[in-house]
C-alpha cells in the first residue's frame, strides 16, 4: 500500500485493512450498497475491498471499482471449491446447502500477507454508521451467539467434544475479523480441512460457521468477541441504532417490504448502481410504503377483532383465512373446495358487515347452491342477492354487524347436506 505523504516506518505504518466479501454475480447491487454504506458512514477506512465473485463481467467490475476505486477482484466458483477441498472429499452436501462464496472467507488467513487486517462482511448487510472500532481486534474477532446455539448444534458439539474450550462461543459469520495474530497459527487449508471433517462426520449444517469455531478451540487462537452493535440482527430490538445490521435468513433489504418500509436508507445506498439490479421474487408481500403497511395493519386490527366475536359461535366446519390484512376475510368450508367459502367484506362504516357465500359457476355445484341460498332469509327479512361474477357466484348481502352471527349461521346451515368434494 502507498504512503499517504510523509515517510512513515515501524509503528507509524498505517495498518494495511480490507473489508473482504463474496457475491453471485447478479448481487453487484447489494455489494454497491455495502460500498456506499462504508463510505458515507465510515470515510476514515481507506482500506481495500477484496471481493470473491463467481462471474462479475468487466463491466460490472468497472462499475464497483467507480464506487471505491480500491477494490480487488478474486474469482471464486465451484472449481476453486474443488481444488480447496482437494480430491476424496464429496462436497456435494455443501453444494447442495449453500453457494460456494460462503466460503470464501475462509481465505481470508492467506490474504493476511498482503494485509494486518481483514474484516469480512456479508453482502446483506446495512451500514448505518461508524464501525471503526470493529477493527480493535489483533487476532480472530466475531459477534457471539446465545448459549441456546450449542444446543440447536448438540450433534457437532458432541462429536468434536473434545476440540471444544470455555470462553469460546458460537459465531454469526456475517461479521468475521482476522488480523495478524493468526500468521504462523492457521492458514486457508486448514479451515478447510476442518469444514472436511465436520461434514464428515454431522453433516453440512452451518459448515462454515462450525469450521471456524472448531479451528479457534483446536488451536487457542486469541478471540475477541464483537459488540452486537456490529453484526446486529434486523429481527432483534434496537436495529435502528445499530453500526452494522445484517438481514439473518431469507428476508433481505432488497426483498421483503418490511425490511424496504423499515430501512430506506438501503434503497438509497443501492440507488448508488447503474447495472443490474434484484430481479427475483419479494417476500412478505410487495414493494411497501406507509400508507399501504397502514391499511394493512388497520385490516388486520380489525379482522382480529371480528374474529374474536365470532370464533366462539363459528361453525366447526369454517376455518379463517391466515392472510387478513386486506378488505375482506375468507372462511373456509371443511369438505367442499377452497374457491367455495364464505368471504366477510369491510364496509365504510365498522356497524355493517359484508357476508357472502363464494363459489365457482360448475355444473354441478353451482345450480343446488343457488337454490339454497336464495331460499335464506336473514333478521327483519332481508334476503341474499346472488350474483354471477367472473369468478363464479357470490350470495350474500351488507347487514349490521351484530346480525353477522346470524347470517353466517343461516347460511351454513343450507350446506350441511352439500355433497363432500
Amino acid at each position: 500500500m502507498p504512503d499517504s505523504g510523509g515517510a512513515m516506518t515501524g509503528k507509524d505504518q498505517p495498518d494495511r485493512r480490507a473489508i473482504v466479501c463474496g457475491i453471485s454475480a447478479d448481487h453487484g447491487f447489494a455489494l454497491a450498497a455495502l460500498m456506499v454504506g462504508v463510505a458515507r458512514h465510515n470515510p476514515g477506512f481507506q482500506g481495500d475491498f477484496v471481493v470473491f465473485h463467481d462471474g462479475l463481467d468487466a463491466a460490472q467490475q468497472a462499475k464497483l471499482r467507480a464506487l471505491w476505486p480500491k477494490t480487488q477482484f478474486q474469482t471464486f466458483n465451484v472449481d476453486t471449491l474443488a481444488r480447496r477441498f482437494g480430491p476424496g472429499v464429496d462436497i456435494a452436501p455443501a453444494r447442495a446447502m449453500y453457494s460456494p462464496l460462503v466460503f470464501a472467507k475462509f481465505e481470508m488467513p492467506d490474504l493476511l500477507e498482503a494485509y494486518d487486517k481483514c474484516l469480512w462482511l456479508d453482502v446483506d448487510i446495512l451500514v448505518q454508521g461508524d464501525f471503526t472500532d470493529a477493527w480493535a481486534f489483533e487476532a480472530l474477532a466475531w459477534r457471539p451467539l446465545p448459549e441456546g446455539a450449542f444446543a440447536r448444534r448438540a450433534e457437532a458439539m458432541t462429536a468434536f467434544a473434545g476440540l471444544r474450550r470455555d470462553g469460546y462461543p458460537l459465531l454469526n459469520g456475517g461479521v468475521v475479523g482476522m488480523g495478524q495474530g493468526l500468521r504462523n497459527h492457521i492458514e486457508a487449508p486448514d479451515l478447510y480441512a476442518m469444514a472436511a471433517r465436520i461434514m464428515a462426520q454431522v453433516g453440512a449444517h452451518g459448515l462454515d460457521e462450525l469450521a471456524l469455531f472448531f479451528a479457534a478451540c483446536e488451536r487457542g487462537l486469541p478471540l475477541h468477541l464483537l459488540d452486537q452493535r456490529f453484526n446486529h440482527p434486523v429481527v432483534a430490538p434496537g436495529g435502528r441504532t445499530a453500526a452494522l445490521v445484517h438481514a439473518i435468513g431469507p428476508d433481505k433489504f432488497w426483498n421483503a417490504a418490511p425490511l424496504q418500509l423499515a430501512y430506506p436508507e438501503w434503497g438509497q445506498h443501492a440507488a448508488a448502481w447503474s447495472g443490474p439490479g434484484y430481479a427475483g421474487p419479494q417476500r412478505l408481500g410487495g414493494p411497501a410504503t406507509p400508507d399501504s403497511a397502514l391499511k394493512a395493519a388497520r385490516n388486520q386490527a380489525f379482522w382480529l377483532g371480528v374474529y374474536e366475536v365470532l370464533r366462539p359461535t363459528l361453525p366447526p366446519r369454517l376455518r379463517p383465512d391466515l392472510r387478513s390484512d386486506g378488505p375482506s376475510l375468507r372462511l373456509f368450508i371443511a369438505n367442499l373446495p377452497e374457491t367455495t367459502h364464505l368471504r366477510l367484506t369491510r364496509q365504510k362504516t365498522d356497524r355493517k358487515i359484508g357476508v357472502e357465500l363464494c363459489f365457482e359457476a360448475d355444473e354441478t355445484l353451482a345450480p343446488l347452491l343457488v337454490s339454497r341460498i336464495r331460499a335464506v332469509k336473514l333478521p327483519k327479512g332481508k334476503p341474499l342477492d346472488a350474483v354471477r361474477t367472473k369468478q363464479g357466484w357470490s350470495c350474500g348481502a351488507i347487514v349490521p354487524m351484530p346480525d353477522c352471527v346470524v347470517a353466517i349461521a343461516r347460511i351454513m346451515e343450507q350446506l350441511e347436506t352439500v355433497p363432500a368434494h
